[in-house]
């Protein structure tokens, strides 16, 4: 890193953009000393703990473990599929869709030294048969056409200028029956977000676009949309706990999640503009998962029901 900003040059499809919002992360995102004191803080030998065990601070994501469950439920999940994580962070989601799905797992992630923290802890957990994890970029995705049954995203879109590019290769590395299930944040009805946002300290790290926007986007390359889960309201009670266990725990010095106190401090800062983001509908946060169309009518939406069904 130089000058907070890691050096991307030898990654395929790495962006300025990227390069920011790595940095980003990297300093915000748990490190595998800062898991093993939080798992000895609660009384778990490191070499004894499961995928369970660490769900608790490997999730960036509003709803956390939660939401990921009900996203791998929408886009129907099962055993023996392939399914990808793009933008995996510390591997939190992908260890446990592998582990309570029976499926295999693959993780992308543009930060070296996140990418690093995910591969140790999924060791740690002796998940690594099933999950594995590639340092690259979402807009060169370093895997083959059609390999992929279901890919996964939480989080990522709204700091990616590149949409089209992003979601053609998503697109490229499903196979013909293939999911696309997003756990996205969008623009809101409520007027230009309010910052800092969890995602963007600084403008040129956002690049949010409405739900409409990405609905089109889509569709344009040949996938049928469910219907979209609005989890707003979710996300901003999911920030408030967030903020009041952040402030209890700086009152007493101390980071949480397996966090530093300085790491604790910026979140903190995040947290309260995010949740007046949502409250104030500038930022809309929900699921939606899409499939290929194979009809020559990649527009026409799917019910609900179908969408779970699957």
């Amino acid at each position: 890193m130089t000058n907070g900003v890691q050096n991307l040059t030898s990654i395929d499809g790495a962006t300025p953009q990227g390069e920011l919002v790595a940095a980003h992360w990297a300093r915000l995102s748990l490190t595998v000393d800062g898991a093993m004191q939080a798992l000895l803080s609660k009384g778990i030998a490191p070499e004894q703990a499961t995928a369970d065990d660490l769900h608790g601070m490997d999730m960036l994501h509003m709803g956390g473990l939660a939401a990921t469950d009900t996203l791998a439920d929408m886009a129907g999940i099962r055993p023996g599929q392939q399914v990808l994580d793009v933008g995996a962070g510390v591997g939190g989601p992908a260890r446990r869709i592998a582990h309570k799905y029976g499926t295999k797992v693959w993780g992308v992630e543009l930060g070296a030294s996140i990418h690093q923290t995910a591969v140790a802890l999924t060791a740690l957990v002796r998940l690594q048969d099933q999950v594995q994890f590639k340092r690259g970029s979402a807009l060169a995705l370093p895997f083959p056409d059609g390999m992929f049954d279901v890919v996964v995203m939480q989080h990522v879109a709204m700091q990616i200028a590149e949409k089209a590019q992003l979601f053609g290769e998503c697109v490229r590395v499903l196979n013909r029956q293939g999911v696309l299930a997003l756990h996205e944040i969008f623009a809101g009805e409520g007027g230009p977000p309010l910052s800092p946002l969890a995602w963007a300290t600084d403008p040129a790290m956002s690049s949010l676009e409405t739900l409409e926007e990405c609905e089109k986007r889509l569709a344009h390359l040949g996938l049928r949309a469910g219907e979209f889960m609005d989890r707003s309201a979710e996300g901003q009670q999911y920030h408030l706990a967030n903020i009041k266990a952040m402030q209890q725990a700086l009152a007493q010095q101390e980071g949480t999640q397996g966090r530093s106190v300085e790491a604790t401090k910026v979140r903190l800062q995040t947290a309260t503009s995010m949740e007046r983001n949502l409250r104030e509908r500038r930022l809309k946060v929900g699921m939606i998962v899409y499939r290929k169309a194979h009809d020559g009518n990649a527009a026409q939406p799917l019910a609900a029901t179908d969408a779970l069904r699957r």
